[in-house]
């Protein structure tokens, strides 16, 4: 039960994510949670340069910089479907792995961006303490690209 209920409240958070409404998702992050982003991008220099080690790095530290991740998120009209919810433990340590598909539509109707990824969340007692997104970072620095293109 408790299994379903996570996997019903991830699709929620990620249809209002799609509707540009970012709050719910950042309402389920403790004040203190982690969010790592890979790879050498803005998204991952948001607020300090990644560092390289074999220990994952938080890019996003606490709400406030993760509330700026959601709001930029949703303010580049990125839409999420979920292919897949992986859900495991108990309430006070709960595991999950969403796969999905991500992407923007530019105005002519085709993808500007498009790419998978994997959200490694770790919960306990409904908050989100950390989440790690795996995804091709050649293609979210494509994506960087062509932004800073169109704006200059």
């Amino acid at each position: 039960m408790y299994k379903a209920a996570v996997r019903m409240m991830i699709r929620r958070n990620i249809r209002m994510l799609n509707r540009g409404q970012y709050q719910p998702a950042l309402a389920m992050f403790a004040q203190d949670a982690e969010l790592d982003f890979p790879g050498d991008n803005t998204w991952s220099r948001m607020n300090r340069p990644p560092e390289r080690s074999r220990a994952a790095f938080a890019t996003h530290r606490g709400r406030d910089e993760i509330e700026a991740f959601l709001r930029r998120y949703v303010d580049t009209g990125m839409y999420m479907e979920v292919e897949d919810i992986l859900v495991n433990g108990p309430p006070w340590n709960t595991r999950a792995a969403v796969r999905v598909h991500h992407w923007v539509t530019g105005p002519d109707g085709t993808d500007l961006y498009s790419n998978r990824a994997v959200l490694m969340v770790r919960t306990a007692w409904g908050k989100i303490h950390s989440q790690e997104d795996y995804e091709d970072t050649e293609r979210v620095a494509a994506f960087d690209n062509d932004l800073r293109q169109a704006t200059t």
